[in-house]
């Protein structure tokens, strides 16, 4: 297969996955503020509120789990951009992080299941 048609395969399944999350969470009763908050140095997937509390969700996807499972690959570095994603969208809106519970989430999707893992990090 091309590189080119296996990146956008993989764009597109990617972005399937984040749509079959965003709508998982509305059905948990949360409202999806921001999908792909780009930053510099990376992007945040999902930020989601519900009540007083604002979830910042990764969003991974696997079809095969040859290179380890979805949440796996949310590893230390990862977790650090998301976390400096998520202090320059409080700037960046005027929020006061202190009036929000702030949940760090993955939600993996594979083999047709999800599974959700709430404050994944700190």
């Amino acid at each position: 297969m091309q590189e080119s048609k296996r990146k956008l395969l993989n764009l597109l399944f990617g972005q399937k996955c984040e749509q079959i999350a965003a709508k998982y969470l509305e059905r948990k009763g949360y409202v999806i503020v921001v999908r792909n908050f780009r930053y510099k140095g990376g992007e945040i997937d999902i930020i989601a509120k519900k009540g007083s509390k604002l979830s910042f969700v990764e969003v991974k996807g696997r079809k095969v789990l040859s290179f380890g499972s979805a949440k796996e690959a949310v590893n230390y570095k990862k977790q650090e951009r998301i976390k400096e994603g998520a202090k320059l969208f409080i700037l960046k809106n005027n929020l006061d992080e202190n009036s929000f519970d702030i949940s760090f989430d993955v939600i993996s999707i594979e083999n047709n299941s999800i599974e959700w893992v709430e404050n994944a990090f700190t």
